[in-house]
C-alpha cells in the first residue's frame, strides 16, 4: 500500500485546540502578509484507522518536506524531530499504533523568523504518503537506476536497498521492453517504467515502480555540455519553491503552470534555489523535459540568519544529504547536484570549508552509486583565491554573477567546467515604465522597477542583452541560469514590500516584458514583442521598444514610420518619439526583407466591463481577468477593484503580481495591477464570476499639460474616490531637483514652476490611491535656461545617484543610491557643495556594504585627503545604516567631496549638519572684513590691532540671544575700550567693554546686557589707546550650552 495522506487533518495554533480542517499540502503563513516576518507554530492532527494493516507488514509515515522543525507523535509517543525543512523523510511507525481505527498522529511544526532569505511558508506544505510494506521490503527510495549507451543501443542497469532477514533475490523488469528505446531529451522527454520485485523462498514479497528516462550527460571544459551526445547550451532559470498566491503550499497543478511558462520562454533548465525541491517539480520536469540542478541548501556552518540550517548542518548534514540524493537521483531531468549556494565557509574559512565539500562528495558517491549527475558549487566569492582553492575537487563550478571572471579563470584552471549558475538580476514590475530608458532607475517613488530594461542592480548585468551577448561569445560555458525566471516572495529588492521583483514573470505568472526577450533569444520562431502600453500625456517623449529575433524591426507610429534597425545579438530596438494618441505598431523582417510578422499597441479609454480567461490544470482553475473598455481594449494600466466568486468549487486566493499589494490573497477582492488579475480556484466543474467594484475607484492616468511655467493636471477616470494629488520636482532620475522650486495652487490641480539653475527639471504629479505610498505617478519634463549653474546644499540630504564622476563605470543602488564595483577601487565625485562662509566638518554618510567585516575608505575634499574612515556597522541586507564621521576641518564656500571605496557597497548618499559661527569660537581671521590702520594676520589670529580698527562678522543668527562675549587676547596696554556692535537690517544693539592689561593670552568672559535675538552683523570697534592681539571671539547664548564641535578646528 502506498497511499496520499493529504486530507483529513484538522490544525490549531495551540496543541490544546480548537482545530479546524485543514487540507494538505499547507501554508499557514500566506493568508497574512504580517505573518512573514513572525515567528508562530501549529499544531497538525488526524485520526489513522489501521485496522486493515495485515499481520506483521510495517508501516511507514513520509513527509515529502515539513517547514521548519516538526516533532511527530503518534497516539502521544513522540516519534521522531526532524531539522531541515526542505528534505523528505519518513518513519516507521508500526510499533506505536494499534490495529484500530483510533490512532492520533499528532505534528508540532515551528516557524522560526528569520530562517531564510526569502519567503519559506510554514507547515506541512508538501504531500504525505502512507506506506505498507512486509517485513522483507524494498527500502523507500531505496532504487537506483542507471543508463547508458554504447555500440548503437542503450542500456541500462538497476540496484537495490533491501530490508530483510533471509536470503532473496532481485528481479528488475523494463516495461514495455519490445519498443525500440528512446532517448529522454529536453524536446522529447520519453519516459519509461521499471518494475522492481523483492522475491524470497521464490515468492514476491515486494514490488516497486519507477519512472526514469534514457538519457546520456558529459561536461566538456573547453566545449560545454552534451545530452544524449549533443551539444546544448544550458538556458536555465532559477526558481524558489513558493507558488505566488499560494505560498508554498506545493500544488502540483500550479506548480506545472509555472514551469510551462518557463518552457514557452525557452528556458530548458531549472535551477533549484536554493534547497532540494519537492518529488512534484523532479517529476514534472521529466515530463515536460527540463532539465534540473537540484541544491542543497543556502548555508553550510557559517550562519546568514538566525534561525536557518546552520545551527543543525554539522549533526543533519549526512542524514539530509541521503534523502536528498535517493530521491531525486532517478529522474532523468537531473543532470547537477549543487552542494550549495554562495557559501561564505570557503572564503572566511576554507579549512572547514574543504572538509565539508570532501563530505558532501563521499556522500554524492555513496548515495548516487551510477553517477547520474556530478557535483557543483554555486558561488559568488570566486574571486577570491579561499574559494578557488576550495573548489578544486569540483569539476564543475558555478559563477554567481562572474562573468567577468571566465576568461582568466579558463586560463587558470583549464580543467573547470565553468558556467552561469546566477547571472541577470534586472529588476521590472509588469507594466510600469520608468523614462528615459537611457537612465538606469532602480528604485522610485512607487516602489515599482521600470519595466524598460533600465532596472539594472548594482551586483547583476549591465542589461539582459549583454547577459544574453556574454554567453553566446562565450562557447566553453555550458551556459546560465538567469536571477529568477519568475518573482517570489521574501527577500524584497529594491524595496521593504513583500516580495522581490527580479522575475521574469510575476507572482500571478503574468509575464513582463523582459519575458519576451529571452523567447526572441532562447527561442527559434518568430517573435515580435512591442512596448510599452500607450497611454502617456501628450507630446511626452516616451521610449518604445521592441524585442525580437528577426533580423530587422520598423516602427510606425500612425502609420507614419519611424525608422528601421538592424537587431543582431542584442534582440533589441528602441525609438524615443513624442507620445501621439492612436496606434503604434512593429514589423519585423527577414534579411531577404521580406516581412515576417507585425504587433500593434492601441490607446484605450476607461475600464467598462471585464474579460475572464479561464486555463484548467487538474483539480485548479487558473482565471486572468483583464479590464477592458468600451471597444473591448485591453486596459493596460487599470486599477479597478474587483470582486470574485467562484461557483460550484472554492476560491483559494487572488494575485495581481504587485509586491506592494499587502491584502490578503485570500480576500475575495483585489485591485487590478496594470489591468490584470489572477483568481486561483479549486474543484472539478468550478468557474469564476468578476464584477468592477463601484465604491472603490482608484485613479487610472494623471494627464498633465502645460502652460508656461504652469503645469496643470486632469484626474482619470473624473469620479475617482482619492483626487488628493502629490506633486515633486525632480531630475529625470527622480532625485529632487535644485534647478528650481515648485509652487502648488491651493486647490492642488496645478504646480508652477520657478527656476533657479539651468537643466531639466521634471514635474511628477502622484496619486496614492488611498495607499500609504505613491501609487503612480505622471510626468511632464521642463527644460530650464539662462539661469547659470545651481550649487548644491550639503546640508540637505545629498542622494548618490547625484555624483558627478566616477573614475570607473558605477551603478544606481538601492533608493536613489549609488553602488560601488565589486572589486578594485571606485571613486565617487561630487561637485558644486555650497558650504557658506563658516562651512562643517561634521557628516553623516548612509551605507549598506555587502560584506559583514570592517573596512577603511577615503574622504577627499578636491584631490586632498581629508579623513581615512572607519566603517564597523557591518552589514544588514538591503538596509542603510549611517555613521557619523568629524572631518579634521571644516569645508567650506564650494567644495567637491569624493568619496573612495574599495569594494561592494551602496552609497545612499550624505548630508552635513549645519554649523552655525554665532555661538562658536571664531577665530579673528576668520572675519568678514576688517579696517584698521594698522593689523597683522598671524594664523587664524589677528595682532597688533590699533586704533579705531573695525572688525565685521556677518551671518550671525542670535536667535537664543547673547549673554556674554568670551575672548582670547593679548595687551599690555591698560584699560583698553572695546565696543560691540550687533547689527540688524533696521537697529543697532551696542556695549562697552573694558580689556584689563594682559601680557600673555588670556581668556576672559565679559556678560553684556543686550536684546539683541534673530540674525545680524557682529561689529567689534577698538577706542583710541587700544594696542592689542586678538585669537578668537565667542558669543555665548542666554541660558544655552555650547557645543564643541562648532569650536573652529
Amino acid at each position: 500500500m502506498d497511499t496520499s495522506l493529504n486530507d483529513g487533518w484538522y490544525i490549531s495554533p495551540s496543541c490544546h485546540g480548537p482545530f479546524e480542517p485543514v487540507t494538505l499540502p499547507h501554508d499557514w503563513l500566506i493568508a497574512d502578509v504580517a505573518s512573514f516576518t513572525r515567528s508562530s507554530e501549529r499544531w497538525y492532527r488526524r485520526s489513522l484507522d489501521c485496522s486493515c494493516l495485515k499481520g506483521d507488514e510495517r508501516l511507514f509515515i513520509d513527509f515529502d518536506g515539513v517547514y521548519q522543525e516538526c516533532t511527530l507523535s503518534v497516539n502521544g509517543v513522540e516519534a521522531l524531530t526532524h531539522h531541515y525543512g526542505y528534505t523528505a523523510f519518513h518513519h516507521d511507525i508500526t510499533d506505536l499504533v494499534t490495529p484500530t481505527a483510533d490512532n492520533e498522529v499528532t505534528v508540532h511544526v515551528q516557524y522560526h523568523f528569520p530562517s531564510g532569505r526569502w519567503y519559506t511558508g510554514a507547515g506541512i506544505y508538501r504531500d504525505v504518503r502512507l506506506i505498507a510494506k512486509g517485513p522483507r521490503h524494498f527500502a523507500i527510495d531505496g532504487i537506483a537506476i542507471s543508463t547508458r549507451h554504447y555500440d548503437g543501443t542503450w542500456h541500462w542497469d538497476a540496484t537495490a536497498q533491501v530490508v530483510a532477514d533471509c536470503p532473496y533475490q532481485t528481479r528488475h523488469t523494463l516495461l514495455d521492453d519490445g519498443l525500440p528505446i528512446e532517448a529522454w531529451d529536453v524536446d522529447n522527454p520519453v519516459l519509461y517504467r521499471l518494475k522492481s520485485e523483492l522475491i524470497c523462498a521464490g515468492e514476491v514479497v515486494d514490488t516497486e515502480y519507477t519512472t526514469f528516462g534514457f538519457r546520456t550527460i558529459d561536461f566538456d571544459s573547453d566545449h560545454g555540455f552534451f545530452l544524449n551526445g549533443r551539444p546544448l547550451k544550458l538556458k536555465g532559470v532559477c526558481l524558489h519553491h513558493d507558488l505566488g498566491s499560494l505560498g508554498s503550499a506545493c500544488r502540483s497543478e500550479a506548480l506545472e503552470r509555472q514551469l510551462r511558462l518557463m518552457k514557452e520562454m525557452g528556458a530548458n533548465a531549472i535551477r533549484t534555489a536554493h534547497n532540494p525541491p519537492s518529488a512534484h517539480l523532479y517529476a514534472l520536469c521529466d515530463r515536460l523535459g527540463l532539465l534540473v540542478v537540484s541544491e542543497f541548501t543556502d548555508v553550510w556552518n557559517l550562519a546568514k540568519n538566525r534561525w536557518d540550517y546552520s545551527s543543525h548542518f554539522a549533526a543533519c548534514m549526512e542524514s539530509d544529504v541521503e534523502s536528498w540524493i535517493r530521491r531525486g537521483r532517478n529522474h532523468p531531468s537531473l543532470i547537477m547536484w549543487s552542494i550549495g549556494n554562495e557559501i561564505a565557509d570557503t572564503h572566511l574559512d576554507p579549512p572547514a570549508a574543504t572538509e565539508t565539500i570532501a563530505r558532501f562528495l563521499s556522500l554524492i558517491a555513496r548515495y548516487d552509486p551510477h553517477h547520474r549527475a556530478p557535483p557543483t558549487l554555486c558561488s559568488n566569492y570566486l574571486n577570491w583565491e579561499n574559494t578557488q582553492q576550495c573548489v578544486k575537487p569540483i569539476a564543475l563550478v558555478g559563477y554567481n554573477y562572474g562573468a567577468s571572471l571566465y576568461a582568466e579563470h579558463h586560463r587558470r584552471y583549464p580543467d573547470w567546467v565553468i558556467y552561469g549558475s546566477e547571472t541577470c538580476a534586472t529588476v521590472q514590475s509588469r507594466g510600469i515604465y520608468h523614462f528615459p530608458f537611457s537612465l538606469p532607475t532602480l528604485s522610485d517613488d512607487d516602489k515599482q522597477c521600470s519595466a524598460l530594461g533600465n532596472g539594472i542592480t548594482s551586483w547583476g548585468t549591465a542589461s539582459i542583452e549583454e547577459c544574453l551577448r556574454v554567453e553566446e561569445e562565450t562557447p566553453y560555458s555550458l551556459g546560465q541560469f538567469i536571477w529568477a525566471g519568475i518573482d517570489y516572495l521574501g527577500e524584497p529588492t529594491p524595496y521593504h514590500t513583500k516580495g522581490s521583483y527580479l522575475g521574469h514573470a510575476d507572482t500571478a505568472l503574468f509575464p513582463k516584458d523582459s519575458y519576451h526577450l529571452f523567447r526572441a533569444a532562447w527561442r527559434s520562431e518568430p517573435v515580435l514583442h512591442l512596448f510599452p502600453s500607450w497611454d502617456f500625456n501628450d507630446g511626452e517623449v516616451v521610449d518604445v521598444r521592441v524585442y525580437s529575433n528577426a533580423h530587422s524591426v520598423e516602427l510606425f507610429v500612425n502609420g507614419e514610420g519611424q525608422g528601421r534597425v538592424t537587431l543582431g545579438l542584442s534582440y533589441s530596438a528602441t525609438w524615443s518619439i513624442p507620445y501621439r494618441r492612436g496606434t503604434i505598431e512593429a514589423r519585423s523582417y527577414d534579411r531577404a526583407n521580406a516581412q515576417i510578422a507585425s504587433v500593434q499597441r492601441t490607446s484605450f479609454g476607461e475600464a467598462t466591463g471585464l474579460a475572464i480567461n479561464e486555463e484548467r490544470i487538474g483539480n485548479l482553475l487558473f482565471a486572468t481577468i483583464t479590464a477592458v473598455d468600451e471597444q473591448a481594449q485591453a486596459v493596460e494600466n487599470a486599477r479597478c477593484r474587483v470582486n470574485v466568486t467562484a461557483r460550484n468549487g472554492r476560491l483559494l486566493s487572488l494575485d495581481n503580481g504587485d509586491a506592494t499589494d499587502l491584502e490578503s490573497y485570500h480576500n475575495p477582492s483585489r485591485r487590478l495591477f496594470s489591468g490584470m488579475l489572477l483568481a486561483i480556484a479549486e474543484g472539478a466543474g468550478v468557474s469564476i464570476e468578476a464584477r468592477i467594484d463601484e465604491d472603490d475607484i482608484p485613479v487610472r492616468a494623471i494627464r498633465l499639460t502645460r502652460d508656461g511655467w504652469t503645469v496643470r493636471a486632469t484626474i482619470l477616470p473624473h469620479e475617482a474616490s482619492d483626487r488628493t494629488l502629490h506633486w515633486r520636482l525632480t531630475d529625470r532620475m527622480g532625485v529632487d531637483s535644485p534647478l528650481a522650486d515648485l509652487i502648488i495652487s491651493e486647490d492642488g490641480r496645478s504646480a508652477t514652476v520657478s527656476p533657479r539653475g539651468d537643466g531639466i527639471a521634471v514635474v511628477r504629479c502622484a496619486t496614492r490611491n488611498g495607499r500609504e505610498h505613491i501609487d503612480f505617478y505622471s510626468r511632464l519634463e521642463i527644460p530650464i535656461e539662462g539661469y547659470g549653474t545651481p550649487f548644491r546644499d550639503p546640508y540637505s540630504f545629498v542622494p548618490g545617484a547625484w555624483y558627478d564622476r566616477s573614475v570607473q563605470t558605477l551603478s544606481e543602488g538601492n533608493e536613489r543610491g549609488v553602488a560601488t564595483r565589486r572589486d578594485g577601487e571606485s571613486v565617487v565625485h561630487f561637485n558644486d557643495l555650497d558650504f557658506g562662509a563658516w562651512g562643517s566638518d561634521a557628516l553623516t554618510i548612509h551605507l549598506f556594504p555587502l560584506t559583514s567585516d570592517p573596512f577603511d575608505f577615503d574622504i577627499k575634499a578636491g584631490d586632498a585627503l581629508l579623513l581615512r574612515a572607519r566603517w564597523q556597522k557591518g552589514t544588514i541586507w538591503n538596509t542603510y545604516q549611517e555613521a557619523h564621521y568629524t572631518l579634521p576641518r571644516r569645508l567650506r564656500s564650494v567644495e567637491s567631496l569624493t568619496f573612495v571605496f574599495d569594494r561592494k557597497v551602496h552609497l545612499k548618499g550624505f548630508q552635513f549638519q549645519r554649523q552655525t559661527k554665532t555661538y562658536a569660537r571664531i577665530p579673528l581671521a576668520a572675519c568678514d572684513s576688517i579696517i584698521a590702520d594698522d593689523y597683522r594676520k598671524e594664523g587664524s589670529e589677528i595682532h597688533q590691532i590699533t586704533n579705531n580698527a573695525a572688525i565685521r562678522f556677518d551671518e550671525m543668527d542670535c536667535t537664543d540671544g547673547v549673554s556674554a562675549l568670551r575672548l582670547r587676547y593679548r595687551s599690555a596696554a591698560s584699560g583698553t575700550l572695546l565696543q560691540l556692535h550687533f547689527i540688524t537690517t533696521d537697529t543697532r544693539h551696542s556695549c562697552d567693554i573694558t580689556l584689563e592689561a594682559a601680557p600673555q593670552w588670556r581668556e576672559e568672559q565679559y556678560a553684556l546686557t543686550t536684546a539683541i535675538a534673530g540674525p545680524c552683523s557682529l561689529l567689534l570697534q577698538f577706542l583710541p589707546t587700544a594696542a592689542i592681539d586678538l585669537a578668537w571671539i565667542q558669543c555665548m547664548p542666554r541660558g544655552g550650552t555650547i557645543d564643541a564641535s562648532d569650536h573652529e578646528k
